[in-house]
């Protein structure tokens, strides 16, 4: 019986590969809006019954595909502790793991990516200054440090991939340093 199961668990994440990886071949080549779910199926040799079994449309695919990202990557770079400096590294290393995925969905009307980063840096910046500052929670001081830590970080980074990224991932993060005398505290 489990391992049944076990088969069934790697066809259905085969399959949401598959998928996964035409809708990122298609974005790379065409608007998102302009995709459909049959060039989707068609290019991941999928049917599209199978494809409705699994999600309601294509924006159902790459919504659950940014999840799974989030949920596998991008908790790493909020972690509570917040070191700007440990943080700016995990993020150019996972826009470097990405590249191709980060300069598809930076560059999407919908801004799927850059509404997931700014959420989760979000969060992770309020949390720690929560922990470590005596910020009011929800005061305009902290909303307005949290704003511009995350622009200027975002900003970079879509900078960064627009320009096929003309430093290394390295050379960026030192350059990157001067976040490193931002206070956060009052």
């Amino acid at each position: 019986m489990d391992n049944n199961k076990t088969t069934e668990d790697l066809r259905v994440r085969r399959t949401h590969k598959l998928l996964y990886n035409a809708l990122l071949d298609l974005m790379d080549k065409h608007p998102f809006g302009n995709i459909t779910v049959k060039q989707i199926c068609d290019l991941a040799m999928v049917h599209r019954t199978t494809f409705y079994t699994h999600f309601q449309d294509k924006f159902d695919l790459l919504s659950r595909a940014m999840q799974q990202i989030a949920e596998e990557e991008f908790k790493g770079i909020v972690d509570v502790s917040f070191s700007p400096s440990d943080n700016f590294r995990e993020l150019f290393s996972l826009a470097t793991k990405h590249k191709k995925l980060f300069s598809i969905l930076l560059a999407e009307e919908r801004d799927s990516l850059r509404n997931l980063l700014r959420r989760e840096m979000g969060r992770g910046i309020r949390e720690y200054l929560a922990k470590h500052n005596s910020i009011e929670e929800n005061s305009i001081d902290m909303q307005i440090k949290i704003e511009a830590y995350i622009g200027a970080v975002l900003g970079v980074i879509t900078w960064w991939i627009e320009s096929n990224m003309p430093i290394e991932q390295e050379e960026l993060y030192a350059k990157m340093n001067i976040f490193s005398d931002w206070k956060f505290a009052d």
